[in-house]
């Protein structure tokens, strides 16, 4: 025979739930946040390479790698901070 109380949410399980929620809000902003910082400052990151590689510094293929490395990264991580924040709003329902 099940009882109202068996049915009931245990109030720790809920806060617990909470809290994981409320971290996963904060992860998804701020991978979101450092996406976005990233992407501002790939012009700035591509010039400063470009400008090592001319300077005899690195080769253009490190350069090229390095490029390529840092945008895809920048993509990437704000992505994730984008499919983090969804994946815990569709939690909250």
């Amino acid at each position: 025979m099940t009882t109202l109380q068996s049915l009931l949410p245990i109030p720790h399980v809920l806060a617990a739930s909470n809290f994981f929620t409320e971290s996963g809000v904060a992860a998804a902003i701020l991978l979101a946040v450092t996406g976005m910082v990233l992407q501002w400052r790939l012009p700035r990151h591509r010039m400063s390479v470009e400008e090592r590689a001319k300077d005899g510094d690195m080769t253009e293929d490190e350069a090229r790698r390095q490029i390529r490395f840092y945008r895809i990264c920048a993509t990437l991580v704000t992505f994730l901070g984008i499919l983090v924040l969804i994946l815990v709003l569709v939690d909250l329902e």
